[in-house]
C-alpha cells in the first residue's frame, strides 16, 4: 500500500484580482515521480511555493503528515553569505546532522544505569531514522552524487559567491539528493547539466525512494522518468492529471482536446439548428393540408391546433437553448497559439561563417586547439560537449565578444548575425519590454504588442509595460527569442535555446526553426531538440571539433 505523502484539495489562489490557481485537486504518494507542465507563467512556480508554506493560499487545503520533510530546488540557487560550499552543504542536510550528533550524546550516556531504558528507546528511534534517511551511507553518497553532477572538481572550502549559477544550482541539487527528504520538489533539475549528468541523475532519480514533484520542460527527462504528468491549464487554471511519460500525455493531451473540439462544434450546430427551428415554427412553415372550400370550422380548428403545436416546440427549443446557452462550452481553438514568425534578411552567402584553425585559450587553459568548421546556408548545427568546455566561448568568439590566440572567424557580409545568450543578461533592466524592441527597430506600440504576444511573452497587454527586472526566466527566453525575430538576423546563434521554456513554447520554436531560411548554430544540451532539429553537430572533445 503506497503512503500518502502530499494531498492538496479545493486550492485556490488569486495575486490580487489575478485568479492563478482554482480547484487544484492532487495526491502525491510515496514512490511516484510526478512532472508539473504548463505554460510559462501560468503558476507552476507559484505552486510550489504553496506546498512549501513560503506564500499563503485563499481557498482549499495543503495536507503534508507532520513527519515528512520537505526539500527544494529553485530554478537558480541565489546565496548571497559568503557560506563554503562545505558549510551549504552540511546546512541543508542539517536534521542528518543533528541526529547523528545526538547519537552520539546518547553514546556516552549509556554508561549511566539509572535512566537507560529512556536512552536505549530515544537512540533506538534516532537509529532507524539516521537510517531511513541514509545517513550510514552519508560520505559514499557524497562522493556518488558529486561525481555524477560533476562537481568533484570545487573545492569545499571555496564560497557559494565564488560558483557559477549552473555550480551553485548542482551543488544545491546534490545537498538536497543527499538530504534525501520525503517530497522532493525540483524546479528545471536539467538546465545546467550536459549529457552525462542527465544521464546520472535520470538513472538515480528512478530509484529515488520518496515522493518527487519536479517542474521541467526536458521531454527525454519527462519520459524517462515520470510516472505521471500534472498539466496546469491558464484557461481553467487546475490541473489534469494524465499517467505515463510524455509520449503518452502528448496522445492523451491531443486525443483530449480533439474531444472539446467536436464537442463544442457539436454544441454550436445543435444550437444552431434550435435557433433555425424556432425561425421556422414562429413563421408558419408548417405544411398543412388542403382543405375544401366549405370546410371553414376545420380550417380554423386546423390552424388552431397547429399554432398551438408550434408554441409547445418553440418553447421546448427555447429551453434547450436556454439550458445549453447556460453551460456554453469554451472554444477550445481560442488557446494562446504561440508563433515565432522569423522574417531573416536575404542571406546571399551559400557559406556565412568559417572557422580556420581557431585556438581559444584562457590562461594556461587551452579550450580548443586549431579548431575549423563551416556553418553553410540552411545548416542547423548543434554544438554538444560537457559543461565548460567552450561552447559558449565558440558563440561569443563568432559575434566577436571574445578573440581567439590563433586562427580566424570569417562572417560573410550579407551574415547578419543574432546571438541569444543563455541566461538574457544583454538587456537593459531598467527598459520595459516594448521599449527593448523598439531600440532594434522602430515600429508602432501595437505592431510591436503583436509580435510580443505571438512570442508568447504575455497574454494581456498591459504587461507589456513590465520591466526586463520583473521578468522571469522564461519570460527572458521569449523576449530575446522576440528581439531575433524583429531584428530580422539570418544567422541565428543560440545558446541553451530550450532552457525554461514550457512545451507549448518549445514545439512552436521547433517548428519555425526547422523552417528557418538561414543558418542556425546552437550550443544544446536539450536531446530532444538535436534529434528532431539539428541537421548537423558539432562535438567538442580533447580540445579539437568532430563535425557529425
Amino acid at each position: 500500500m503506497s503512503i500518502e505523502i502530499l494531498r492538496i484539495q479545493n486550492l485556490q489562489k488569486y495575486y490580487g484580482a489575478k485568479l492563478i490557481l482554482d480547484d487544484v485537486q492532487l495526491s502525491l504518494s510515496r514512490g511516484e515521480r510526478a512532472v508539473l507542465v504548463g505554460e510559462n507563467g501560468v503558476g507552476k512556480s507559484t505552486l510550489a511555493r504553496l506546498i512549501l508554506g513560503q506564500e499563503l493560499y485563499d481557498k482549499g487545503e495543503i495536507n503534508i503528515p507532520s513527519q515528512v520533510q520537505v526539500g527544494y530546488l529553485p530554478q537558480e540557487v541565489d546565496v548571497d553569505t559568503e557560506i563554503t560550499v562545505r558549510d551549504y552543504i552540511e546546512r541543508t542536510i542539517g536534521d542528518l546532522n543533528a541526529i547523528r550528533d545526538r547519537l552520539r550524546e546518547l553514546e556516552t550516556q549509556m554508561g549511566d544505569t539509572n535512566n537507560l531504558d529512556a536512552v536505549l528507546a530515544e537512540y533506538g528511534r534516532l537509529q532507524d531514522t539516521f537510517e531511513q534517511r541514509g545517513g550510514y551511507t552519508l560520505d559514499s553518497r557524497l562522493e556518488q552524487i558529486f561525481a555524477g553532477l560533476d562537481l568533484n572538481h570545487i573545492d569545499s572550502s571555496r564560497t557559494m559567491q565564488s560558483l557559477s549559477g549552473g555550480e551553485k544550482t548542482r551543488v544545491g541539487l546534490g545537498a538536497l539528493l543527499l538530504q534525501e527528504p520525503d517530497l522532493l520538489i525540483l524546479d528545471e533539475p536539467t538546465n545546467h547539466l550536459d549529457f552525462v549528468g542527465l544521464e546520472w541523475l535520470e538513472n538515480y532519480l528512478l530509484t529515488y525512494p520518496h515522493a518527487l514533484l519536479m517542474i521541467t520542460h526536458d521531454r527525454q527527462f519527462i519520459n524517462k522518468v515520470a510516472t505521471h504528468i500534472l498539466d496546469l491549464s491558464a484557461m481553467t487554471h487546475s490541473l489534469t492529471t494524465y499517467y505515463g511519460n510524455y509520449d503518452e500525455y502528448v496522445e492523451a493531451r491531443d486525443r483530449q482536446y480533439q474531444q472539446e473540439v467536436d464537442a463544442y462544434h457539436g454544441q454550436v450546430n445543435q444550437m444552431k439548428a434550435l435557433r433555425q427551428q424556432m425561425k421556422k415554427e414562429a413563421h408558419g412553415h408548417r405544411k398543412r393540408k388542403k382543405l375544401l372550400d366549405g370546410d371553414k370550422y376545420i380550417k380554423h380548428f386546423q390552424e388552431a391546433q397547429s399554432q398551438r403545436t408550434a408554441s409547445k416546440l418553440i418553447r421546448s427549443a427555447s429551453q434547450q437553448l436556454a439550458e445549453l446557452e447556460a453551460n456554453k462550452l469554451d472554444n477550445p481553438r481560442h488557446i494562446w497559439n504561440i508563433q515565432f514568425e522569423f522574417e531573416p534578411a536575404p542571406l546571399t552567402s551559400t557559406e556565412p561563417i568559417r572557422l580556420e584553425q581557431v585556438t581559444m585559450r584562457f590562461g594556461e587553459r587551452t579550450l580548443y586547439r586549431d579548431v575549423s568548421g563551416l556553418v553553410r546556408k540552411g545548416d542547423r548545427i548543434a554544438i554538444v560537449a560537457p559543461n565548460g568546455t567552450g561552447k559558449t566561448t565558440l558563440l561569443r568568439l563568432i559575434i566577436g565578444e571574445l578573440t581567439s590566440a590563433t586562427g580566424k572567424i570569417v562572417v560573410q557580409p550579407s551574415a547578419k548575425v543574432g546571438y541569444l545568450d543563455q541566461e538574457g543578461e544583454q538587456f537593459d533592466e531598467s527598459q520595459n519590454i516594448v521599449a527593448v524592441l523598439r531600440d532594434i527597430h522602430s515600429q508602432t506600440d501595437d505592431e510591436l504588442l503583436t509580435r510580443l504576444h505571438k512570442s508568447g511573452l504575455f497574454r494581456d497587454s498591459h504587461l507589456a509595460q513590465k520591466s526586463v527586472a520583473d521578468l522571469s526566466l522564461g519570460q527572458r527566453r521569449k523576449l530575446g527569442l522576440a528581439c531575433l525575430i524583429h531584428s530580422r538576423a539570418n544567422v541565428l546563434l543560440l545558446d541553451e535555446p530550450t532552457n525554461h521554456l514550457d512545451l507549448m513554447s518549445l514545439e512552436a520554436l521547433e517548428d519555425a526553426l526547422t523552417q528557418f531560411e538561414g543558418a542556425i548554430l546552437a550550443a544544446t544540451h536539450d536531446r530532444w531538440f538535436i534529434e528532431n532539429v539539428a541537421t548537423q553537430v558539432w562535438r567538442l572533445v580533447d580540445n579539437e571539433l568532430v563535425v557529425e
